[in-house]
């Protein structure tokens, strides 16, 4: 009978059917999201702000809604990621934050946080859970780092 196929059973069927389904179910559906994919994890969330559909799309699905800061400076060092780009979405950040505080004319202080941004995003490394914003030395070798 060499060369004649014999359709499985119906329980070793059922069985290799719920093997595969098993097995599905230890994989992530999409998170972290590192590549194109073709569902929208925040579907059903499109009403919220963004960063807050984030929040709760992580919580609802126990997801890391972000990659870690070393895998965007990792995705910069390749070239993913534009440093431009970088600076310019720190730029805008600023100036929002600057017009919040009334401080839109201090350039001084605008470069300042600018650097400093800057150098925490692509320079230094994560902070642990539970720490406190970094220290002003951490912020400042940050900064005399080469980019």
């Amino acid at each position: 009978m060499t060369g004649e196929w014999h359709r499985p059973s119906l329980g070793k069927r059922l069985k290799i059917r719920s093997m595969v389904t098993m097995a599905g179910e230890v994989l992530p559906f999409f998170w972290p999201m590192r590549n194109f994919i073709h569902h929208n994890p925040l579907h059903g969330l499109e009403h919220l702000p963004f960063e807050q559909a984030v929040a709760e799309a992580s919580h609802l699905f126990h997801a890391q809604g972000y990659l870690k800061r070393t895998d965007y400076q990792r995705l910069m060092e390749r070239g993913s990621i534009e440093p431009e780009v970088v600076q310019e979405l720190v730029a805008e950040f600023v100036a929002d934050w600057l017009a919040k505080h009334d401080s839109t004319d201090d350039r001084e202080l605008a470069q300042l946080l600018q650097r400093c941004l800057e150098a925490m995003l692509t320079r230094m490394s994560q902070p642990a859970p539970g720490d406190d914003v970094p220290a002003p030395q951490e912020v400042l070798a940050g900064m005399r780092r080469n980019p």
